[in-house]
Parts: C-alpha cells; sequence; structure tokens
C-alpha cells in the first residue's frame, strides 16, 4: 500500500514563522537568500497570501514551507517533516490508500500518526564554548592561499594575529575531532555541520578555510569560513542569527570618535589594520535595529562596496540610524572598488 502524507497542519504554519525557525533573518517579507548568492541586497521573497517563498536572484528556486526546509537544511522528504514536527510540535499523519487485489479494492486503513520526538534543544544556537574549542585548534595562517589572501585584501599580520584568525586545513579531520569532544546532536546543532540532528555527516566548512572568530566580551559567539573552494566564498554556522563583527570595539571607543560600518569582515579587519575603527556587518538584513544605540555617541561611517549591492548596503544601514533621528556619513568607494582594493591602491608607492 502507498502513504500519503497529511500536510495539512504544516502548510498552516506561517512561511515567514518557518524561514525565522530556520534562522533566516527577514525583515519584512524579503530576507537574503539561503544559498549564499547574496550580496546585500535580498533576494528572497515570501508571499504570505499563498504561504510560499520565491528567490527573484541567481537560484530561482521557490515553493511551500516543506521546500524551504529541504532546501535551507539539505534534507529529504520525510527528514523535512521530521523536522516541523521537532519544531513545531506537530503530528505527521500518514493515510494508506486502498489498492486493487484480485479485482477488488482493499479499503484505506484508518490514519496513522507519527509522533516525533522533540528534543529539549529544537533550534540551531550558538555554542562560544565549542567554537572557541574549534579555533584553539586550528592553526594561525600560514598557507600560501592563505597569506595571500591576507596580504591582497590588506590585512596585517599583526591584524591577523589580534583578530586570532585561523585556518581550516583538514575538515574531516576537524569533524571527526569535534564530534569526540561534543557529540554529534551538540556539534549539529551548533550550525557547524550538515547532516541530522544526532547524526552529522561532515563539517558545513567542507575545504580548506580561513576562519574568522567573532568575539565579545571576550567570548566567540560566531564563526565565518572564507573558503577557497566552490561557492559562496563565505559560509556562516547555519540557523544561528549573524552578530556584529568586532562589537567590542565599541566599548573601547569615546563619545565622538568615529567608527566605519563595513560589508563584511575582511573589509572590517583592512580598516581596522590602518589604525581606524571598524565593525563589520553581515549583509544589510542582519543589522538589527537595537544595535543603533550603541553607535549614537560616535561619529558613523558606511562603508559598501563600490557596485549597486554595495550603495543598496549603506542606504539601508543609514535608514537604520535615520529612524531614530541619527546622521551618519556614507563614504561611496570608486565603482567597481571594494575596501581593500582602495587600501591597497593608497599603499602603493606613488
Amino acid at each position: 500500500m502507498n502513504a500519503k502524507s497529511d500536510l495539512s497542519p504544516i502548510k498552516q504554519i506561517p512561511i515567514i514563522e518557518v524561514a525565522k525557525r530556520l534562522g533566516i533573518q527577514v525583515r519584512g517579507t524579503k530576507a537574503m537568500c539561503f544559498s549564499g548568492h547574496d550580496k546585500a541586497s535580498p533576494s528572497l521573497s515570501f508571499l504570505k497570501s499563498r504561504n510560499t517563498w520565491r528567490c527573484f536572484g541567481a537560484c530561482g528556486k521557490h515553493g511551500d514551507g516543506v521546500s524551504l526546509v529541504m532546501e535551507k537544511e539539505g534534507l529529504d522528504f520525510k527528514s523535512a517533516l521530521e523536522w516541523f514536527a521537532r519544531n513545531f510540535a506537530v503530528d505527521v499523519t500518514r493515510q494508506y490508500r486502498g489498492q486493487s487485489r484480485r479485482g477488488r479494492v482493499v479499503r484505506a486503513k484508518k490514519a496513522t500518526v507519527v509522533k516525533a520526538v522533540i528534543p529539549e534543544q529544537q533550534e540551531f544556537t550558538a555554542d562560544p564554548e565549542l567554537y572557541e574549542w574549534l579555533i584553539d585548534k586550528c592553526a594561525s595562517v600560514s598557507s600560501p592561499a592563505g597569506v595571500t589572501y591576507l596580504d591582497t585584501h590588506c590585512i596585517s599580520p599583526e591584524s591577523a594575529t589580534g583578530f586570532n584568525i585561523r585556518e581550516l586545513r583538514d575538515p574531516a579531520r576537524a569533524f571527526r575531532k569535534l564530534v569526540e569532544k561534543w557529540g554529534g546532536p551538540r556539534v549539529y546543532r551548533s550550525g557547524v555541520a550538515w547532516g541530522s540532528d544526532g547524526h552529522p555527516e561532515r563539517l558545513t566548512w567542507s575545504s580548506h578555510a580561513l576562519l574568522f572568530p567573532f568575539y565579545e566580551q571576550g567570548v566567540v559567539t560566531y564563526i565565518q569560513a572564507r573558503m577557497f573552494q566552490g561557492e559562496p566564498k563565505f559560509l556562516n554556522p547555519r540557523g544561528v542569527p549573524k552578530p556584529m563583527f568586532n562589537a567590542d570595539r565599541l566599548q573601547k571607543l569615546k563619545p565622538g570618535q568615529l567608527i566605519h560600518l563595513c560589508e563584511g569582515v575582511p573589509d572590517a579587519i583592512a580598516v581596522e589594520s590602518h589604525g581606524l575603527a571598524a565593525v563589520g556587518i553581515l549583509g544589510a538584513t542582519s543589522f538589527r535595529a537595537d544595535w543603533v544605540d550603541r553607535f549614537l555617541k560616535l561619529k558613523v561611517v558606511v562603508l559598501g562596496d563600490g557596485d549597486a549591492a554595495g550603495a543598496k548596503f549603506a542606504k539601508d544601514i543609514s535608514t537604520f540610524f535615520m529612524e531614530r533621528g541619527k546622521a551618519v556619513q556614507c563614504k561611496p568607494l570608486p565603482k567597481g572598488k571594494d575596501v581593500a582594493e582602495v587600501l591597497a591602491q593608497a599603499r602603493r608607492p606613488k
């Protein structure tokens, strides 16, 4: 007999609530696409009236709540239903259809309900202890690819050391050690592994990469990886809200001093390498309105790349401050240039 899943309980869950539970940062009905191709302008759109989603960017993916979970988490259909059971406490009902046997029709059996056990921890969440352990076990940057990347992005060796940038050279070994130390479920829920809850399969960062730890009050709250192979180039822990990079810098500044809001981590470190205060924002959609309070007494300069996405980044960030009556300066970069390129040009002998 064939089993048919009754998806009506799942279809009643608002698509935006599903997105938020997946860790997608939604503003209104828009978000950066989980596929990673967005840089500053969100292409993922949610249609409340039809409870569906669609990416109007490079990937063009679309669908309902179940397909969103499958695409975002890399799950099959059955695993996606189990995800809903864990995260929204819904029952997954399977109705068995009647089939013809020797000229007679077998009546459909009564529906059976499969209830998933809801673990104590239902969502992906930051795990500072695990993150710090991973950062400590990785080596400092020494490979030709890593050293070249830092140099071309105007990140000095002193800044690389100060920000504790590390190099992930053997992801498979790092994954094994993580699971041995912390256990599969904890590694998975920290957002640094693919697979399923309790059965992680591999690191989210599956190739040679640089790791940028995010510190707040001396604690590693997040890790971003810059991959050297494949797309996207930057990968973050899955489902974990994106914090501000170098947030502790704000506490060291006096009222009236200058702070630069940069479009990404490498740009912020490059600016710091040149003796200027900077924080990194992982896209305008990750900026939180409550962060504005931390900048009210400072002079704020927003640095976006010299392209349409960078201009939109600067505009969207400045809107947060305008709503609080705070004026900021948006400093445009030359067309087609990013912060690193401008700094590299400035340091060349004339």
